[in-house]
């Protein structure tokens, strides 16, 4: 069929449309058969080939990535094993140094108690210029204190309640007292033999008391003639006191406390000798103030006795003879007042802080 009929029959048209018409139909007879125009087939090429570049890139790097994130990983946990070592590490090292100042702290208390101990001896020296020693060091070999293996007293709020002169009947009540009460003291007992006084020593040691020397005789004029005359009134209680109790006292106290009007030229060569024996001396820093002539009221007694509350260690010197009554009186008062202020009760021995009076400097 003739195409330019069939348009001029089919077509109402102008002529300019019959016209393009014929001319499109040509181009169409001019396209290659699979119809597809050359610059969007370059478009779909390139789009193609960048998504298939872009597909491989990611393909890559999600494999780098992968990779990454694994090795990242093992990092982590190879520094997380290291910083628990370094922490183990560290912890051991801050344990070993903390043993290590403590060790050099009980080094520097250890040292300087050896200078106090060689500054003591230094002062008291038993030795003459030329080296020799007294002749009262040969004396009385078997008395030696006993070695103290107990546990030490340094302070901290502790009252050491001490009874002086007995024992006597007052002294049973002193102890009905302590056991009340629940807490030990400490008896510097004097040289008696009666029964009743036996009796009194051992249940004083019995009921976990402290027993302690304060000379045979209590005679300040005989005891302190000289070095020679303490050591024979103190020999003498000590092995009493073993024979009765059982018990070797290894604490001591002057008559009238370390330092007194009859004891001036003596006491130092006493100290140093009963020292070198291994005994331990006690005075106080609180007192009943109940060496009287007439028994003072107990309420002053008391009042006397708490002025030890403030110190870290208080060592209480009451008396416990025979005229002591109104002592024992006060005594419930005493222990009440010291436990309200927070105190604890512990009797002496060598393990206990001394508490000494001051001495004058040697000239």
């Amino acid at each position: 069929m003739d195409h330019a009929a069939d348009h001029n029959t089919n077509s109402g048209g102008p002529e300019e449309l019959r016209l393009s018409l014929a001319e499109l139909e040509k181009a169409v007879a001019k396209t290659p058969a699979w119809g597809v125009p050359k610059p969007l087939f370059l478009a779909v090429a390139a789009l193609a080939a960048v998504l298939g570049i872009a597909a491989a890139y990611l393909l890559y790097f999600d494999s780098d990535y992968q990779r990454n994130l694994t090795l990242a990983h093992a990092g982590y946990e190879y520094a997380s094993q290291e910083r628990d070592k370094a922490q183990a590490a560290l912890a051991a090292a801050q344990e070993e140094l903390a043993r290590t100042q403590g060790e050099l702290a009980q080094a520097q208390a250890d040292l300087s108690a050896a200078r106090d101990t060689i500054a003591l001896l230094e002062e008291y020296s038993l030795a003459a210029p030329d080296g020799t020693v007294p002749e009262y060091t040969q004396l009385y070999p078997d008395f030696y204190a006993p070695e103290w293996e107990g546990a030490t007293v340094t302070g901290g709020r502790v009252c050491c309640l001490t009874f002086d002169d007995g024992p006597s009947a007052n002294t049973d009540r002193v102890l009905e007292i302590l056991d009340r009460y629940g807490i030990k003291a400490t008896f510097f007992v004097v040289g008696k033999t009666g029964a009743l006084d036996q009796e009194r020593m051992k249940a004083i040691v019995g009921r976990g008391h402290t027993i302690a020397m304060h000379s045979w005789s209590h005679n300040y004029k005989k005891l302190y003639a000289s070095v020679d005359a303490f050591l024979e009134e103190f020999n003498s209680l000590y092995q009493w006191i073993h024979e009765v109790t059982g018990v070797y006292p290894s604490v001591y106290r002057f008559p009238g406390g370390s330092i007194n009007g009859y004891d001036r030229g003596v006491y130092q060569e006493i100290i140093a000798e009963m020292t070198r024996r291994g005994f331990a001396y006690f005075d106080w820093n609180a007192s009943a103030q109940d060496a009287t002539v007439t028994p003072r009221p107990a309420w002053d007694i008391a009042a006397d006795c708490l002025k030890g509350v403030g110190r870290e260690l208080a060592v209480v010197l009451c008396h416990d003879s025979a005229a002591r009554g109104t002592t024992v009186d006060a005594l419930p008062a005493v222990i009440e007042g010291y436990q309200n202020a927070g105190y604890t009760f512990s009797p002496l021995h060598p393990g206990v802080e001394q508490v000494t009076f001051g001495y004058p400097a040697i000239r």
